[in-house]
């Protein structure tokens, strides 16, 4: 097994894909800003398309990150049924490393049932109990240290004691939604050792506990540690401070018309961290991240719209 560019550790899954029509007698409705997606108890609702694919973050930013030429492994602590042979089969089709990924007999694979509706996502998650443990791995170049099952702590310790005897090794994280729930107390030691943090505009706020601009969210987040801050921002962009300067970069838009938010926080972290490792200035990985996630976004579920090296670098923005 040759030395891998990039490890990504994290939960995965099978995603399952809902379409439902515009017309399908469900409604959208906002209560304080806060848009919700209605529908009557005990009804059926028609579903418009359904499908079925592998993910997790770590699972996608893999993909992702190996369609731009990236030598990727995973390491992710699964379940033992039929769904979590099917992630290791594509996986080793993809020709990423599974060495690192281990089966916990009588465990059910992790399950997302994803909704979209009006290009918007509603998911309900179900995550099993697993013990994560650094393994014994060849140095990556980058960690990219994402979605954990309750319980991280433990692990997260781990993962910052193996970093500190191999100072050569970059770390990103993106909190997935289990850290982001236990709150900024619970991830303070791995900030202070993280290289890039990837999080959207939403999570910059709950990290600071403020509201203010994007400039004031990545000065606020550059407080707790990380060297590099990177804040999605959906439509309007990302942004991103190295210390001393902030980047902006506008989003990428070909006008197909907006199909699934499924992953775009992925794909954006995928073709960012490409270009890192491939030793892109700052400018270049926040177009190469928007770029993927643009695209993205204009397909069903988290890979069908990922980009190529060569794909990504004909595109001008």
């Amino acid at each position: 097994m040759s030395k891998p560019d990039l490890i990504t550790i994290g939960d995965s899954s099978i995603d399952l894909y809902m379409k439902i029509a515009d017309n399908a007698g469900v409604s959208e409705s906002t209560t304080g800003g806060q848009p919700k997606f209605c529908f009557y108890h005990g009804t059926k609702i028609p579903v418009e398309s359904f499908e079925t694919s592998v993910a997790g973050n770590a699972i996608n930013v893999a993909v992702g990150a190996k369609l731009l030429g990236i030598n990727t492994s995973v390491y992710s602590e699964l379940g033992d049924d039929s769904n979590t042979d099917r992630i290791l089969n594509e996986l080793k089709q993809l020709d990423i490393e599974t060495n690192y990924c281990n089966k916990n007999k009588n465990t059910p694979t992790d399950l997302h049932t994803i909704v979209v509706f009006q290009g918007e996502r509603t998911i309900f998650s179900y995550h099993g109990k697993r013990d994560y443990k650094v393994p014994n791995w060849k140095a990556p170049k980058y960690i990219y240290y994402t979605s954990m099952p309750e319980g991280f702590e433990s692990f997260q310790k781990e993962l910052i004691d193996y970093l500190e005897k191999n100072s050569e090794v970059g770390l990103a994280f993106n909190p997935g939604t289990i850290q982001m729930k236990t709150g900024v107390d619970s991830l303070r030691n791995i900030l202070l050792v993280t290289d890039i943090l990837f999080v959207n505009k939403e999570e910059a706020m709950r990290l600071t506990d403020t509201n203010g601009d994007l400039d004031s969210l990545l000065k606020e987040l550059a407080k707790l540690g990380p060297k590099l801050i990177v804040i999605t921002d959906g439509e309007n962009g990302a942004n991103a401070y190295d210390g001393q300067n902030i980047t902006h970069q506008r989003s990428y838009n070909d006008n197909r018309p907006l199909v699934d938010m499924t992953g775009a926080g992925d794909s954006f972290s995928a073709a960012f961290m490409s270009a890192i490792i491939y030793g892109k200035s700052l400018e270049t990985a926040l177009k190469w991240g928007v770029i993927n996630s643009g695209n993205n976004i204009k397909e069903i579920g988290s890979f069908k719209g990922l980009l190529n090296k060569d794909q990504i670098e004909k595109i001008n923005i």
